[in-house]
């Protein structure tokens, strides 16, 4: 009886010093919550940039030859998240169109591993855009993006084919909008095996930085083999970094 009569007592000191001071309970809570969060931290990552050719070799329409008729080029790049969160994958769309009649046709899919996490980690969520698409008209094959005095807006308007580059990519890029000797920069040329390369941004998703591709190639342009040589095709990808939530495992 004694006992119960002490037990009682405790008792009551208790609900009381936990009505005048909630807060000690709250604090509690606060600290649980805390440990249950402390795992988990964002992180940017740098992804792999694909840099190996892709060259559909399926021909869906026409002939194998653009013949200086564009192609009309589109490309998507989506990530996702594979083998419980430890790999980063990409999947990636091409297809390139003729212009004119016989409108050739061709495209493609592959998908490419861009990143392994480290050992005892997993991703839990991609933060940032999780994909990026371009188009443009391929000019025929040597040419010049910007003739001497030609208006750099117009020039993104025909090339990109009436189509707007997002202003995040511009923030990017690091680059505005109006500033018309910096937009130069953002599509560029070079020469791969005797083709022409265009350098091009986005123009939707800030997760690729630059798609590196061959549209017309002066010669037949749709692969019918396995090596690309010669042939319409992504020559590399270049991504920007990717802020991820990294949890412990």
């Amino acid at each position: 009886m004694k006992t119960l009569r002490i037990l009682s007592i405790i008792f009551l000191i208790s609900a009381s010093t936990f009505a005048q001071n909630p807060a000690v309970f709250q604090s509690n809570k606060n600290i649980l919550k805390a440990t249950g969060t402390a795992s988990s931290k964002q992180e940017k990552i740098n992804l792999e940039n694909i840099d190996e050719w892709l060259c559909p070799s399926r021909l869906e329409r026409g002939d194998r030859e653009f013949g200086g008729h564009g192609p009309k080029v589109k490309s998507e790049v989506k990530l996702r998240l594979a083998n419980n969160g430890t790999e980063v994958w990409a999947d990636i769309t091409f297809s390139a169109i003729e212009t004119v009649q016989d409108f050739s046709t061709t495209s493609g899919k592959w998908s490419k591993k861009v990143f392994d996490v480290p050992y005892g980690k997993k991703i839990m969520a991609i933060n940032s855009d999780m994909a990026s698409r371009t188009q443009f008209i391929s000019p025929a094959a040597g040419f010049q993006f910007l003739l001497p005095g030609q208006d750099v807006a117009n020039a993104f308007h025909t090339f990109l084919d009436g189509v707007d580059i997002e202003k995040k990519i511009f923030e990017m890029h690091g680059i505005k909008r109006e500033d018309r000797a910096a937009l130069k920069n953002l599509i560029n040329t070079a020469i791969n095996n005797g083709n022409t390369v265009i350098k091009v941004p986005a123009t939707e998703g800030t997760l690729v930085k630059f798609f590196h591709i061959v549209g017309d190639t002066g010669g037949d342009d749709i692969s019918d083999d396995n090596n690309c040589n010669d042939d319409t095709r992504i020559v590399k990808i270049e991504f920007f970094p990717v802020t991820v939530t990294y949890s412990n495992r």
